[in-house]
């Protein structure tokens, strides 16, 4: 038993080191002046601490535009995707049986397991077209329609773990299809929200193929910024480290704040009564 105990404590951390260590790796090499970040054998803690790439990074003109267009894109396709997504997947969960179910249950993986790039390049076209290339209503309604069919599978096990019964007494007092499903069933489903809402946001955060195709300047995101430090010429770890250790932040802080609702989610989803 302690054999047991032992090894599987040992492969945690194992595997929590090959977890950490990238991001101790972006981080330290955030706060290092240039010759100690091209250092070979690499410093790991006796460097010079610095924090001149962060200054260079907040300096410039286009940070605050893009770090504003990555939270409005983000929160907004999050929101509309939940919107969309709880009313879909409570569909999916109740309506068990319906003409073209299937075909829509296929649909939904066929867009998930498409590669992107060949969604993208009519999509870009499309865009191209009607004007709205390097725009952040295209990027919300593309980011949307690419996470939607993970909300609506991720969201259906949890409308189905809420009784019928609950709705059925609702009707009986009286209660509207709307009434009932904003009162009753999105209250009592908020933890599956919370969890996918977290998901689809780490989704639409850290996406890259999409704007860096479907956005030039105006509308360029975190992660176009953090790939923008690398050139045919040049790739400037330092100033790249630091975008991507400020890109980590707000994910990371508010996994933390909601962590609770998070796990409660996840459980609640993946038990089946």
């Amino acid at each position: 038993m302690k054999t047991k105990r032992w090894i599987s404590y040992s492969l945690l951390v194992v595997a929590s080191f090959f977890s950490i260590f990238p991001l101790f790796w972006t981080i330290s090499t955030s706060i290092k002046n240039r010759i100690d970040t091209y250092t070979l054998p690499p410093k790991f803690f006796d460097f010079l601490l610095t924090w001149k790439n962060y200054t260079s990074l907040f300096a410039m003109d286009s940070f605050w535009r893009i770090a504003g267009n990555s939270v409005i894109i983000t929160l907004a396709s999050t929101v509309l995707c939940l919107i969309i997504g709880s009313l879909s997947a409570y569909v999916f969960a109740r309506k068990t049986k319906f003409r073209g179910r299937g075909a829509l249950e296929g649909l939904m993986i066929a867009v998930r397991a498409l590669p992107g790039i060949v969604i993208l390049l009519p999509i870009y076209k499309l865009s191209s077209f009607f004007g709205l290339y390097d725009s952040m209503i295209a990027l919300i309604f593309i980011y949307a329609g690419f996470n939607l069919p993970f909300a609506i599978w991720l969201m259906m096990s949890f409308f189905e773990q809420i009784p019928v019964e609950i709705e059925e007494s609702a009707r009986v007092d009286g209660a509207s299809n709307t009434r009932m499903f904003t009162r009753i069933i999105l209250p009592l489903a908020a933890p599956g929200l919370v969890a996918t809402g977290i998901f689809v946001s780490l989704l639409s955060w850290n996406e890259f193929l999409i704007p860096v195709i479907m956005a030039g300047e105006d509308a360029k995101t975190f992660p176009v910024l953090v790939a923008s430090f690398i050139s045919n010429r040049t790739l400037d770890w330092g100033p790249m480290a630091a975008a991507a250790t400020v890109a980590l932040l707000p994910i990371v802080l508010l996994t933390i704040v909601i962590q609770r609702w998070l796990v409660a989610g996840l459980s609640s989803g993946a038990v089946k009564e």
